[in-house]
């Protein structure tokens, strides 16, 4: 058993937890910060793994359109507008108005983003009204991790490695007083004294089979916060998107409008098998290019149907490709739109009636964006050989989280959140790129915050009592190498293939009983370890937490897709009268999840 004593506690190693810890020591430089991880630093945060064919940092500069003085409200509104209007506004004003320090402070600690003759090269993302994405490339979060990392080491922040972070202590005063975790090889306890913790330990992606998640994110922050009395907001919103099974890159931009057919292992079009009936090719081929730029699964944008049409052909057991050998079946010189054309030709100096580049998709992407094919190769996937990219709907992020306020406060005291694991400052979409810069904004702030706070309280001393009874309570185990978790595995199983794109409120319902069935009796009996045995009730309070927010809200809004009949892929319709202005806030109770309907601020 090892106690650490802390004033602020940082729960996360990636670009969120980094900054907030970097902004505890700006605050107060005499405080002790400590961050803790789950895994190794740099492999097991969301940030320092993900890639895309140019990932985006959003932001309004002084260089940004329209160039105002409060160019930052334009900022503020497509957030709250793209994001279906169900989000805090004051959260989305926090998050426009301090985009520029946030990428001013990266800038100067040395993340190289691309600039033009001096100025910052922006570009347009997601429905944005304005061009404010910056990126260094395809690894842009990558890169901003790995200097927050290097700038933490400066400041001689300690991060403890291998440390999954499980449950809070509250005193009598229902006020943070501690925490209690384990080592993640050993299983040895971990206790902390602290008056603050920072909860920045992203999305709870493992709650899925399938997702772009370091097999780390079980969710557990998420958990301790709900098991503590803390709320969660907007959890039905997933963002979910087409990306590579083989490197878990998201097919975003790029890879779509280069226009590949899209196919499955029988080598049919799938789109043309889905909507043949219902669109024109020129419709078709419009819907599939701008897919390349309103990439993730959206209700409010008529490239879903391409998801929808990936998800179903998967659930039927079939593999789905992006095929760069063939044109789609519909493509032909007259079904292609003006506007493609002329983008091609404005955009990247092509004449897409050039045979070359007319009978190739492969050809295209690479004249679109020939890093990303580079970007394949160091990941294994060798574009000009194998042809083609097998993908799958990946859940990518979290648009909800532990609901916080504008100065990254819970509702629990001295309890902080902040990046993917916080929520209320998205709604059911989000801008591209808004996702990096709400890592360094309310990491800013959450570290800010919990410095003043911890800087005028004392640290409560945990008993040997109250440690001892906690370690009592919580199973022995003798690590069973080899074993499989089959609880745990039906689990994320039964998440992937009835809460992903194709939803019903049947079969959330009938998923929601099958694991509230599952006892804990059984996830001991399944578990490997102490660790496994965590994750798993961490993961089945989780997906509970999921689908009951799904079934509360009965239309579709952004990513949450609900359909009245499946087989007819027959949707509930967008509900301005009675959802907008509303999000769903989630409460334990007991064991019982409480769901309740606000008015947003």
């Amino acid at each position: 058993m090892k106690k650490i004593k802390a004033d602020v506690i940082v729960v996360g190693a990636g670009g969120a937890g980094l900054r907030a810890a970097l902004s505890v020591k700006e605050t107060n430089k005499d405080l002790n910060v400590k961050v803790i991880t789950k895994g190794e630093r740099l492999k097991d945060s969301i940030t320092a793994t993900s890639y895309s064919d140019r990932m985006a940092f959003h932001a309004t500069l002084d260089t940004t359109e329209p160039g105002t003085e409060d160019s930052w409200k334009y900022h503020a509104d497509d957030i709250f507008k793209i994001g279906g209007m169900v989000s805090d506004k004051i959260l989305a004003e926090v998050l426009a108005k301090n985009s520029k320090d946030a990428f001013e402070y990266l800038d100067k600690l040395g993340v190289p983003f691309v600039k033009e003759n001096g100025k910052v090269k922006q570009f347009r993302t997601d429905g944005s009204q304005y061009a404010r994405a910056c990126f260094t490339g395809p690894d842009t979060a990558v890169q901003i991790a790995q200097i927050l990392s290097k700038e933490a080491d400066k400041q001689k922040i300690e991060v403890i490695e291998n440390v999954m972070f499980q449950d809070i202590l509250l005193d009598e005063e229902n006020k943070v007083k501690g925490a209690w975790g384990i080592n993640t090889i050993t299983n040895e306890y971990f206790f902390f004294e602290t008056p603050s913790i920072i909860l920045a330990c992203g999305g709870p992606g493992q709650v899925y089979s399938e997702s772009l998640y370091p097999k780390e994110a079980t969710g557990d922050c998420h958990a301790a916060a709900l098991r503590c009395g803390a709320e969660l907001v907007n959890m039905e919103f997933i963002q979910i998107g087409l990306s590579s099974k083989k490197t878990k890159i998201a097919c975003s931009g790029s890879f779509m409008r280069s226009l590949p057919k899209i196919t499955n292992n029988l080598g049919e079009d799938v789109i043309l098998k889905y909507y043949k009936n219902k669109y024109d090719p020129k419709k078709l081929i419009s819907i599939l290019f701008s897919k390349g730029w309103s990439w993730p699964l959206s209700y409010d944008e008529e490239s879903h149907i391409i998801d929808v049409a990936v998800a179903k052909e998967i659930l039927d057991g079939r593999k789905i490709f992006l095929d760069y050998t063939f044109n789609p079946e519909f493509f032909s010189k007259g079904s292609i739109p003006e506007e493609i054309i002329n983008w091609y030709k404005q955009e990247i100096n092509v004449n897409l009636f050039d045979q070359k580049f007319y009978s190739n998709p492969l050809k295209r992407l690479k004249s679109i964006n020939k890093e990303v094919c580079e970007l394949l190769k160091t990941k294994g996937l060798d574009i000009d050989t194998e042809k083609k990219i097998e993908i799958f709907p990946a859940i990518q992020h979290f648009q909800g989280g532990i609901k916080i306020n504008e100065r990254a406060e819970t509702n629990i005291k001295g309890l902080y959140a902040c990046g993917e694991a916080a929520g209320g400052q998205h709604g059911a979409n989000r801008p591209g790129g808004n996702s990096l810069l709400d890592t360094q904004v309310f990491g800013k702030i959450a570290g800010q915050n919990a410095a003043l706070y911890s800087s005028q309280v004392n640290i409560s001393e945990l008993s040997d009592e109250e440690m001892k009874n906690l370690q009592i309570e919580n199973a022995k185990f003798s690590d069973e190498t080899g074993k499989k978790n089959i609880i745990r595995e039906e689990i994320r199983t039964l998440m992937s293939e009835n809460a992903s794109v194709i939803r019903s409120e049947k079969k959330l319902l009938e998923t929601f009983d099958v694991i509230s069935n599952i006892s804990n009796k059984e996830i001991l009996n399944s578990s490997k370890n102490l660790k496994d045995y965590l994750e798993t009730c961490n993961i089945r309070l989780l997906s509970r937490v999921l689908l009951k927010s799904m079934c509360e809200r009965k239309e579709s809004r952004g990513p949450h897709l609900l359909f009245k009949n499946p087989e007819t892929l027959e949707l509930y319709p967008r509900d301005d009268e009675n959802w907008a202005y509303r999000y769903i806030v989630v409460k334990l109770e007991n064991d019982n999840i409480s769901c309740s309907i606000r008015k947003c601020r």
